[in-house]
């Protein structure tokens, strides 16, 4: 059975969990990486069959998965075809979005076999869930992938399972429109913009990024060799020090579903 991973990681957690999970099911995957929105235009329409198998990884958004990769999944489909969804987040909760992920590809002819949710570090701070996924994340990740190698020798005995989460979702809540400030630090390498997966920084000005549509996932301010970019809105911080004075010391654990 063919593996194929279909992933979206602006910060590179949601990747090297994946990656290593499918590394111990099938060393010959298939990678689409869908992080960067030309690659997006490109990967529209794929479709995938019952002797494939598929696994999705994506981060979590404020217990959701990113709205605007809804459009993108919509020209997604299965065929009865096995699947595993992943979801990542940054040590306070994911909420919904499993659950969420599980159904929006069981409607478009995927069948679940086994699920995760893992942590990566908190892309607001490097204080939340710091240096992780860490090695003993990786080491689960690598364990799940060797238990769904084995699952799929019995796919026919493979019944539904429950995942956390509630229906309806987590309501998303409209957060000001805010993209990140550039400090004098920037030498204008280009690498946010190269980088960024909505191309919310052009090219041509560098120091400035289109709040429009900046989804908040901080590649340019965690890929900024100089440190030159960051948020400074009242909004965030607030967040930020919610997040590092709530979960900095605490330790989620992943979790595994259906296996």
């Amino acid at each position: 059975m063919k593996t194929n991973i279909l992933l979206f990681s602006p910060t590179g957690t949601s990747s090297r969990i994946v990656k290593t999970i499918a590394h111990k099911i099938d060393k010959k995957y298939k990678e689409y990486d869908f992080t960067y929105p030309k690659i997006r235009t490109h990967l529209k329409r794929i479709h995938f069959s019952e002797n494939e198998l598929l696994l999705v990884s994506i981060p979590v958004y404020s217990g959701r998965i990113p709205i605007f990769l809804k459009d993108f999944f919509a020209s997604i489909k299965g065929n009865n075809t096995p699947f595993v969804p992943i979801v990542v987040y940054g040590n306070r909760d994911y909420d919904d979005a499993l659950l969420e992920l599980k159904e929006l590809f069981e409607k478009k002819g995927f069948k679940s076999i086994a699920a995760a949710a893992f942590i990566g570090e908190h892309s607001y701070s490097s204080k939340v869930a710091s240096n992780r996924p860490d090695a003993k994340d990786l080491k689960i990740a690598a364990e799940f992938g060797k238990d769904i190698k084995e699952r799929l020798n019995d796919l026919d005995k493979i019944s539904d399972f429950k995942v956390k989460g509630n229906y309806p979702y987590k309501e998303r809540k409209n957060a000001p429109k805010i993209a990140p400030a550039t400090n004098d630090n920037c030498d204008e390498c280009g690498i946010c913009a190269e980088m960024c997966p909505m191309d919310a920084i052009d090219m041509q000005n560098l120091k400035v990024a289109d709040s429009e549509k900046c989804i908040k996932c901080c590649s340019c301010i965690k890929l900024c060799p100089q440190n030159a970019k960051s948020f400074n809105d009242e909004f965030i911080i607030n967040i930020t020090k919610y997040l590092e004075d709530s979960f900095s010391e605490v330790r989620k654990e992943p979790e595994i579903f259906g296996l």
